[in-house]
């Protein structure tokens, strides 16, 4: 029996189902993220950076095919994501780590420059290789349609993304010898049909909306940026306030700690 605990944490996680149709030659990967979505709304909503009404579909968007990529790489992948849109210009960015089962993200609306068309910003790591990176022009494209642009060209595997309801997020990626014009031909009602059909279970995982920074990593960050330039950050002062890149969480930094060990590195 699950206990009270378990299910307050099955509330903030999103469970991701992946499937394998041989005969078609696809991986499917599914989930419901509206317990994912509300846990970054309460945590956006406590940091006061929470976004304005409209820019809260593509957030939910955004988790969830950030998500969704996960569910279908390897466990010790991390991997983030930038989306950069004008009218009015905001940063969307995601970030999940396999490790861990986490992902996180925020909307950055203050001092965002943008260019005549979205683009996509991505990274990936894994230890012991090199880092992928990867900018891609998505002209007007939504966040779903940007993600399929990202699996084609810069992962260059033919997917596509569905927001189905009742049924959730869903990503259909080829394998090497599916059949591309019935990929590409998928409507949101065939592909509905497809992924609640008859298919091969490989893996589940949950995945939480969680960032996994501290105080020492922050100080970590803020040394790595500011190095030699101390009085710059602190302006006289004896402590500053910073914030989680990731996911926004602040935190007041003393100068003793910058100059020496980590001490009183706090959440603000």
């Amino acid at each position: 029996m699950q206990n009270h605990a378990d299910s307050k944490a099955a509330e903030r996680t999103a469970k991701v189902t992946t499937f394998i149709d041989r005969r078609r030659e696809t991986v499917v990967a599914r989930g419901v993220f509206d317990n994912l979505f509300s846990a970054y709304l309460g945590h956006a909503k406590k940091l006061s950076i929470l976004p304005g009404e409209w820019a809260r579909p593509m957030m939910r968007d955004f988790l969830a095919a950030a998500t969704l990529y996960l569910a279908v790489h390897p466990p010790d992948e991390f991997a983030a994501w930038t989306l950069n849109t004008g009218e009015p210009p905001q940063n969307f960015f995601c970030a999940g780590d396999n490790s861990g089962f986490r992902v996180t993200g925020r909307v950055y609306t203050r001092n965002v420059k943008s260019g005549d068309s979205n683009r996509l910003f991505h990274e990936s790591q894994r230890p012991r290789f090199e880092p992928v990176r990867s900018t891609l022009d998505v002209g007007q494209a939504g966040v779903l349609d940007a993600f399929e642009m990202f699996f084609s060209r810069s992962v260059q595997t033919p997917s596509r993304l569905f927001d189905v309801e009742g049924l959730g997020h869903v990503l259909i990626q080829g394998l090497p010898n599916v059949d591309r014009q019935w990929l590409e031909a998928l409507d949101t009602a065939a592909a509905e049909r497809y992924a609640a059909g008859k298919l091969e279970p490989i893996e589940e995982r949950r995945y939480r909306f969680a960032c996994g920074c501290n105080p020492a990593k922050i100080l970590d960050v803020v040394r790595a940026m500011y190095k030699s330039r101390a009085d710059e950050l602190f302006a006289g002062e004896d402590k500053v306030e910073v914030s989680c890149p990731r996911c926004g969480k602040r935190y007041w930094l003393t100068r003793d700690d910058f100059d020496s060990a980590p001490g009183s590195v706090g959440a603000a």
